[in-house]
C-alpha cells in the first residue's frame, strides 16, 4: 500500500460514497485508475465493505448501553452467540477478556426494554451475572477519524 492507496482509504472513511470521479480529482489519477485501485484495496481485504451509518435515535431507540455478561464456566458459547444477535435490541456483541465473557451493545426504545432485555438474560444459556452501563454520549471523534490518524 503506497502513499496514494492511504489517501484513497482516508477519502473513503471520510465519504463513502464520493464518486471514483471525484475521489480521483482528490489523488490526483484518472477515475479509472481510482477505480482499479480501490478495486485492489477490496480484493485484498482492507476494504471489507461500505455501509451505512444510522441514527439510532432517529429510528426510535434513543438508550444505548453496554451489557456486560458472565457465564458459568464450561457451556458451548455458541447457542448464546446466536441467540443474543437474534435479540432486536442487539446491536453487536464482542467476546472480551477480564471477569466478563461478552459486552453487548445494545439500543432500546426506553428504559422498560432495557430491562426487559437485562431481565431475560440470567438464567439463559448459563448467564449467571450481568454488568449494564448507559452510553450517556459518545466521543466527538469517530472510529473513521481514528483510522485516518492511523493512516498517517
Amino acid at each position: 500500500m503506497d502513499a496514494i492507496d492511504k489517501v484513497i482509504l482516508s477519502e473513503l472513511i471520510r465519504d463513502g460514497r464520493v464518486s471514483f470521479r471525484d475521489l480521483a480529482e482528490r489523488v490526483r489519477l484518472s477515475p479509472t485508475a481510482t477505480a482499479e485501485r480501490v478495486r485492489k484495496l477490496q480484493e485484498s481485504g482492507i476494504i471489507s465493505g461500505f455501509r451505512a451509518e444510522v441514527d439510532m435515535a432517529a429510528l426510535g431507540r434513543p438508550l444505548k448501553a453496554f451489557i456486560d455478561v458472565r457465564l458459568r464456566p464450561g457451556p458451548d458459547h455458541a447457542e448464546l452467540e446466536a441467540a443474543l444477535l437474534t435479540l432486536p435490541a442487539v446491536l453487536s456483541g464482542a467476546h472480551v477478556t477480564g471477569r466478563w465473557d461478552y459486552t453487548l451493545t445494545v439500543a432500546c426504545r426506553d428504559v422498560a426494554e432495557l430491562d426487559e432485555v437485562v431481565m431475560a438474560l440470567p438464567g439463559s444459556y448459563g448467564v449467571v451475572e450481568t454488568n449494564t452501563r448507559l452510553l450517556l454520549r459518545e466521543l466527538a471523534g469517530s472510529g473513521a477519524e481514528a483510522l485516518t490518524r492511523l493512516l498517517g
